[in-house]
């Protein structure tokens, strides 16, 4: 009985974080991407 209600919570605690990332997504369509600068430092080819 109590290994139900665990699944019970922890499949209605799933479904409200996928309908909370669903509902952010819907809201956040809108907003343009922000490009965030990203330093790459320069790979060095060891000689062989």
């Amino acid at each position: 009985m109590t290994q139900i209600i665990l699944n019970s919570a922890v499949a209605i605690l799933v479904a409200v974080a996928f309908a909370t990332t669903t509902a952010a997504a819907l809201r956040g369509e809108n907003r343009a991407m922000q490009k965030v600068p990203v330093r790459a430092k320069a790979r060095r080819h060891p000689k062989g």
